[in-house]
């Protein structure tokens, strides 16, 4: 076989690729339990297979070179962990890693020692060399067609034979599949009467027309006099789907996310089979993300709590107003990792004694999804003794009912679950936990990183600011 391989001469290091501009930095990923990488929309990562292999790899060479004497020199190095590192792949020279490392110093002869050192390891691993395999002018093509033909006769067997079969065979209606739990979609609402509106849109035209098995609890907050245009609007949706569940809870208190959300979970409206899908009016939803929840939620085993794209503030970015139509990339917004008011749940699960629903106590804004959180991971790790005469139930009995009451949470970024941008006004009466998060939250939704960056030395008053600032901090020494 006929090959080219090219050898590069070039002593190792890290500053061999020199970026023209900003642009074409390269960015380091972060290697610690997991992979912490800022070219991917979801940052936090399992590290691999393929890349943890690498590293055992580099690791296992680097330790047998600095061991090669180590009989005449009397002392043995032993790895004992990775500690951090972080990598990053320069397309011209390879991959390159500094990783720091936790040791084990040995020494045997004279002074018997052991010390735990650490040392940090400057990797470049280079590619290999470049292979050219020579291959027919036509066999892509040739195989291309082969498959295509292949393909198509096997498919137009089985269609004739499954057409055959259906003429001499009904299948029975109860030997049909049953049809999927019902999502039961919670609401909490007060005031913004347009992205209501949005939102029953959306909900029509995914859930309703689509036929996704679904019901609508809206929890109203406000005067009965300001709930007029709501209801309004509630009324006519059930005038076009008169066979629907589409149903209203008013509350005339102040607003809070955990009152609304325990009132509905624990209504007449919600059957213990049923899954509940708690959800913002400023979300945007299509029937994929019907079908992670229904995957992902499973009754008296696992709770879904997706991971949300919420859109940046598209004003500041291109002087455009808000929509539906979100591209999902780095620029137009971010993955919320830390945002866990949007739960799939079965109603029998968070009725369970150990959850017992909503903390009620919250008021305003927020935290109430962490508390929440927090309960669910108490049951997920609680331990049951079940005392049973295992001479008259299976032997498995025991662990399969135990089994059965752990509560696990799925978390997994839904590029199809995305929150729209609105102007969020923080209230000072806020608890200041709550006041804090809510200042994190507008804080990380204004704008990108680059766009930030683009803002701050576009103007030039920060320029002289920061060389004002320097100067005077030279002086100072």
């Amino acid at each position: 076989m006929p090959y080219i391989k090219i050898v590069s001469s070039i002593s190792p290091e890290l500053n061999k690729f020199v970026p023209a501009s900003t642009a074409d930095l390269l960015d380091w990923s972060f290697i610690a339990r997991s992979l912490y990488s800022a070219g991917s929309a979801n940052p936090k990562q399992k590290i691999d297979s393929a890349m943890r292999e690498g590293l055992e790899d580099v690791i296992t060479e680097v330790m047998e070179n600095i061991n090669y004497y180590s009989r005449q020199r009397g002392r043995v190095i032993e790895f004992r962990e990775l500690l951090y590192g972080y990598h990053r792949l320069d397309a011209l020279h390879g991959q390159d890693l500094i990783l720091d490392l936790l040791l084990i110093y040995k020494k045997y002869r004279g002074k018997k020692m052991t010390v735990p050192v650490r040392r940090h390891l400057y990797v470049q691993r280079a590619f290999t060399g470049i292979f050219v395999k020579e291959l027919d002018e036509d066999f892509y093509n040739v195989t291309l067609q082969q498959s295509l033909s292949s393909v198509g006769l096997f498919g137009s067997l089985l269609h004739n034979s499954m057409a055959r079969l259906s003429s001499h065979f009904t299948m029975a209606s109860n030997l049909l599949a049953p049809p999927p739990d019902t999502i039961v979609f919670v609401l909490p609402i007060a005031g913004r009467l347009a992205t209501f509106q949005r939102f029953l849109s959306i909900y029509e035209r995914v859930c309703i027309v689509a036929a996704q098995h679904c019901d609508l609890l809206v929890v109203i907050f406000g005067q009965p006099d300001e709930l007029i245009d709501h209801l309004q609007q509630l009324n006519e949706l059930r005038s076009r789907h008169i066979y629907q569940q589409i149903n209203y809870i008013q509350r005339s208190g102040p607003f809070s996310r955990g009152v609304a959300l325990d009132i509905a979970a624990r209504s007449s409206y919600i059957r213990q089979q049923d899954i509940i899908l708690f959800i913002d009016v400023d979300m945007v939803f299509n029937v994929e993300t019907l079908q992670r929840v229904r995957m992902h939620t499973q009754r008296g085993r696992q709770v879904y709590l997706p991971i949300v794209f919420s859109q940046y503030d598209p004003k500041r970015r291109n002087g455009a107003s808000a929509s539906e139509q979100v591209p999902i990339d780095d620029e137009n917004g971010y993955f919320r990792q830390f945002g866990f008011g949007i739960c799939a749940i079965y109603k029998s699960d968070i009725l369970d004694d150990d959850i017992n629903g909503f903390d009620k106590d919250i008021t305003g804004w927020g935290l109430e999804d962490v508390k929440f959180l927090e309960k669910i991971v108490r049951v997920g790790t609680r331990q049951h003794g079940f005392l049973s005469n295992t001479a008259e139930v299976p032997l498995d009995y025991n662990e399969a009912a135990e089994q059965w009451r752990r509560l696990s949470v799925f978390r997994a970024p839904d590029p199809t679950l995305v929150h729209i941008y609105h102007d969020i006004s923080c209230d000072v009466q806020l608890d200041p936990p709550q006041y804090n998060m809510c200042l994190g939250t507008k804080a990380n939704s204004l704008g990108s990183t680059r766009l930030m960056e683009e803002l701050f030395f576009n103007n030039r008053q920060n320029i002289d600011f920061i060389t004002e600032f320097n100067r005077q901090k030279h002086q100072s020494r």
